[in-house]
């Protein structure tokens, strides 16, 4: 019996042992030199607005090549009138206007669009956009640009009136 208490006691001593030398918790360490940062850029929501429409002014049909002709208007509002064709009256880029966050960089595109005559027929206008665009202020008054853009007229081309919306959008860069 002595035995049996002495290999009792040795295997509680052992134990006793075993758990006062597991090892302690892992100590906590912060960060040695630069601590690293938590960044978020907020930026406003972007708003186009149209301000005023294109026109290509009055075009009058003459003698047109068989592949057409086309009458341009340069977003910065210099008009080119094609073979065959006599551009007169008022003509005007469309402009817009984008309010965003100061200093954004906005870029523009847009897509071609019918324009549907008042006596039949349609053209198709392809807009002429800036590239992109850098916010001078946020909020009001924001930043007007223009939009130019082109059309062919075929010598079939029917007289009238023609009009239809342009796509234009932007984006954040």
């Amino acid at each position: 019996m002595t035995n049996f208490l002495r290999l009792t006691s040795l295997a509680a001593a052992t134990a006793a042992l075993a758990l006062t030398s597991a090892p302690a918790a892992a100590q906590q360490v912060g960060v040695s030199g630069t601590k690293p940062t938590a960044t978020a850029r907020i930026i406003r929501p972007l708003e186009l607005r149209g301000v005023r429409n294109l026109n290509f002014g009055t075009i009058v049909l003459g003698t047109v090549p068989t592949g057409g002709s086309s009458v341009s208007l340069s977003a910065a509002g210099v008009l080119n009138c094609g073979t065959g064709l006599t551009c007169s009256g008022t003509n005007a880029t469309a402009q817009y206007n984008v309010r965003g966050t100061q200093g954004q960089i906005v870029v523009v595109t847009a897509s071609n669009s019918t324009l549907t005559g008042s006596n039949g027929g349609t053209l198709t206008f392809v807009p002429a956009v800036p590239a992109n665009i850098t916010l001078p202020n946020s909020g009001t008054p924001g930043q007007n640009f223009d939009v130019g853009g082109s059309i062919t007229i075929l010598p079939a081309t029917t007289d009238g009136v023609y009009t239809g919306d342009m796509d234009v959008f932007v984006q954040y860069q």
